[in-house]
């Protein structure tokens, strides 16, 4: 679920002025990945540099990857542009993002990355998805021009791992580390996992099962996973991954019959302390604005909100947009 920002980049260093007259777009090469990376970090300043370079470092979760890259005459780096089809998406879903450096936008160096990336959607790509940062008005306009439209507004909030409070399950609930999410009872927890799934990402198509939920951990992380039984049964689960001491958390969810028993406190607790454990100093997770039932419990763990992200959309023809 990676954004298409249409952003751009501040602060460059070249030995040679930057020329957009003359703008070339060709496939990014491996020894210009961090000058990429560089570029991304630099103008979007809510995104973490892990966080930007899974294009690069967990290849494998995705198909049909593509990575281009803008170039002047001189060969200095005007942009990026990125897609493939996560393989934790729904079928036909593939990321578009473009980013651009910031003293180079408003001469069509988006234009013409986007116009590249098209050329080489994976195969099967039905939807675009993307996203801009809810504080950059401008990427969104852009976006809007391009034919997307927003899905949802997603809100990202942080908590600090330094001191962390003991979960204090009650009488017959048991937590449980689970990081590789292998059950004895798995067709019970493939039903508590789908039922808890009432979210409004998804009513989008986003449905997860055990399977799908391991494949949003890439390789390079440390999976964290907990779930909560009630005499035996399982009711609740979250689970994520450790990587550059920050836990992102993938998915948290109830079965509707046990809510409103701080369940989904508890396991989160439990996964805090999992994940501290692991080096995480820190905890991120996102949901969608109008998701008040978790985004209050997580104002009462403590969470803060750091950013937001417009998730977008745009259906397409197999001949393109």
């Amino acid at each position: 679920m990676e954004p298409a920002e249409v952003v751009g980049f501040g602060g460059r260093r070249s030995t040679a002025p930057p020329d957009p007259s003359e703008v070339r777009v060709a496939a990014l090469p491996t020894d210009r990945h961090t000058e990429a990376l560089d570029l991304v970090c630099a103008r979007q300043v809510h995104v973490t540099r892990s966080d930007a370079g899974w294009v690069f470092t967990s290849p494998e979760m995705f198909e049909g990857l593509c990575a281009v890259e803008a170039v002047d005459r001189h060969g200095v780096m005007l942009g990026v542009g990125f897609t493939a089809h996560p393989r934790f998406a729904p079928t036909g879903r593939s990321f578009l993002r473009v980013v651009v450096a910031r003293e180079h936008e408003g001469r069509g160096v988006g234009r013409a990355v986007r116009s590249s990336l098209l050329e080489h959607l994976p195969a099967g790509t039905t939807h675009l998805i993307g996203g801009t940062f809810d504080d950059d008005p401008r990427s969104l306009e852009v976006a809007r021009h391009w034919g997307f439209s927003v899905a949802e507004h997603s809100i990202e909030s942080v908590l600090d791992l330094t001191e962390l409070p003991e979960p204090d399950p009650p009488d017959g609930v048991s937590l449980h580390d689970a990081p590789d999410l292998v059950f004895d009872d798995e067709d019970a927890v493939e039903r508590m996992l789908l039922a808890s799934q009432t979210n409004p990402e998804a009513a989008q198509g986003w449905l997860f099962d055990l399977a799908r939920l391991r494949g949003l951990v890439a390789s390079g992380e440390t999976p964290i996973g907990v779930v909560a039984r009630v005499d035996g049964v399982p009711v609740a689960i979250t689970f994520g991954g450790v990587e550059d001491g920050s836990l992102s958390i993938a998915y948290s969810g109830v079965d509707p019959a046990h809510r409103g028993r701080g369940l989904m406190s508890l396991v989160k607790q439990q996964a805090h302390l999992s994940a501290r454990a692991a080096g995480a100093t820190s905890s991120r997770t996102n949901n969608e604005e109008h998701n008040h039932g978790i985004r209050r419990i997580n104002r009462e763990l403590g969470y803060v909100v750091r950013s937001g992200v417009f998730r977008l959309t745009q259906p397409i023809h197999p001949a393109g947009p």
